[in-house]
């Protein structure tokens, strides 16, 4: 559902006048660009740290088993 509505404010919009009723139940464009950008940037920081925190506890699990 929320694709359709993304897919809808992307491509449909812009052909739509500015009067139109249609273009109250959208944000501004501006928005259009900042939401994906900021979700991909978001997800990229949680898979690094993910992989980051992973990494040095495993990295510590085999200091420990040389030991």
């Amino acid at each position: 559902m929320l694709g359709i509505y993304y897919c809808t404010w992307i491509l449909v919009l812009p052909f739509v006048d500015k009067e139109n009723i249609l273009q109250m139940f959208f944000p501004p464009k501006v928005f259009a660009v900042a939401f994906p950008l900021a979700i991909g940037v978001i997800g990229l920081l949680v898979i690094g740290l993910f992989t980051s925190v992973t990494m040095s506890q495993r990295k510590g699990v085999n200091v420990s088993k040389k030991s």
